[in-house]
């Protein structure tokens, strides 16, 4: 395998295993033509083409396509893992992106004097995916599709001299064909029998027409971020060839490593921009490590780490408040006391005097909410603060009756000074050192 045979030799392999194959697809459009209504549409409107190679012979996990069998949203149409398969062939990605469901009537794929062609047709609904490969368990050299597809031997000589061969691959969209020059010559591995010239010829989704694209690109960000503990945080993975092309259909696996909320995990799916999200929410303070990872049938690819602080507002619950024209980073800041009203002025104007700096009427709360709470320190405060806390900054606080409100437009981090205490003759301050939100 991987290496220069005779080419158009007839295929031993080829009778019960297509036969299954197709059995089994036609099953599956039988049941999805009672649910799917097929719409007209053009195979340039929203129809992605992406060409790869599938060695599995000289295993990369890095390089071999993804998605393939098993993804989510995908129709694989080549050797099943039901069986012990050995891939060494090249394979086609049909990405529906235009709206409405399509049937993919047929994928020739053309190397030289060589066609592979024969998969069954599919209905591929809106976001979803076609992978046509070799049905065969074993890797063969034989011009025999849909059972084989080594695309990489076709009229090397020599071997290891690009032969200038440009496959060409035909896909025929609700009855129209359309054909894809690969004039990057990712199917025939550039020209020349990669696998016995340089190693391992996988080669990663390639949108047709690029030059290969062959490794993967795993990132998950943002870096850092820090939110305030019961409130939710979000990081987004995205997997992209090495040529920073999306990959979509991707399963994404997030696991946080270590910190309070060690062992929460979550999955998501790359959407058209390579992406997938996951969101938790904090129960503790302190800092969590999370990674990303994508697993395919070779192997496992690793995301860089990213951090999520979490920070307490007051203890018990509650926050302590600031005006937002003491919004500052590094200054220092008034956030409980008698004199709230004269040192906090807001930009709307004085704040009732008999407010404090505390309220207890929003669990969780995060910029762009609102909170309420009761005059003096009739709100329960806490006995004690911790050496950096959480606090609202609001720009309109209003008194009626009983109740006192205001708005939240950001949530600081404030390094706190002794001498607080809950009764407003003690006064709380401290510096602001981060703006959370």
């Amino acid at each position: 395998m991987g290496e220069e045979g005779p080419v158009g030799e007839p295929s031993r392999r080829r009778g019960g295993l297509s036969g299954l194959m197709r059995m089994g697809v036609l099953g599956f459009l039988v049941v999805a033509s009672t649910v799917a209504t097929v719409f007209p549409v053009s195979a340039a409107s929203g129809i992605g083409i992406f060409v790869g190679y599938a060695d599995s012979v000289r295993a990369n996990p890095t390089n071999f396509p993804t998605p393939w069998e098993g993804s989510p949203n995908t129709i694989f149409e080549g050797c099943p893992s039901t069986l012990a398969c050995t891939f060494d062939a090249g394979a086609v990605q049909v990405v529906n992106n235009t709206g409405a469901v399509v049937t993919v009537n047929a994928v020739a794929v053309h190397v030289g004097s060589c066609t592979f062609a024969g998969w069954p047709s599919a209905l591929l609904p809106n976001g979803g995916s076609l992978v046509i490969t070799q049905t065969s368990p074993v890797a063969g050299e034989a011009c025999s599709g849909p059972d084989q597809l080594d695309s990489s031997d076709i009229g090397i000589l020599p071997k290891c001299a690009p032969d200038g061969i440009v496959p060409v691959v035909d896909v025929t969209i609700n009855g129209a064909t359309t054909s894809y020059a690969d004039s990057g010559q990712v199917l025939n591995t550039g020209g020349i029998d990669y696998g016995a010239c340089v190693g391992n010829e996988s080669i990663q989704w390639t949108k047709i027409g690029s030059t290969p694209c062959r490794g993967s690109l795993l990132g998950l960000a943002p870096p850092s971020q820090t939110h305030g503990v019961g409130t939710t945080a979000s990081v987004t993975a995205t997997f992209t060839n090495s040529c920073a092309q999306p990959l979509q259909n991707v399963s994404v696996q997030f696991q946080v490593l270590s910190g309070p909320n060690t062992g929460r995990t979550g999955s998501g799916t790359t959407d058209s921009s390579g992406q997938a999200t996951f969101s938790y929410t904090g129960t503790l303070t302190g800092t969590d490590t999370l990674r990303a990872s994508v697993t395919n049938v070779i192997g496992t690819l690793i995301s860089n780490l990213v951090t999520v602080t979490w920070v307490a507002f007051a203890p018990g619950g509650g926050a302590f408040v600031i005006s937002d024209l003491r919004d500052i980073n590094g200054h220092g800041v008034y956030w409980w006391g008698a004199q709230w009203w004269k040192n906090d002025h807001l930009s709307s104007g004085l704040a009732p005097a008999s407010f404090k700096g505390y309220e207890n009427g929003n669990p969780s709360p995060w910029c762009g909410q609102t909170w309420t709470t009761r005059p003096g320190n009739s709100s329960k405060t806490p006995r004690t603060v911790g050496g950096y806390m959480a606090v609202i900054v609001a720009s309109h606080i209003v008194k009626r009756g009983p109740v006192i409100s205001g708005d939240i437009v950001h949530i600081v981090l404030v390094h706190t000074n002794p001498g607080y205490g809950p009764n407003p003759g003690h006064p709380g301050t401290g510096t602001i050192v981060a703006t959370l939100c």
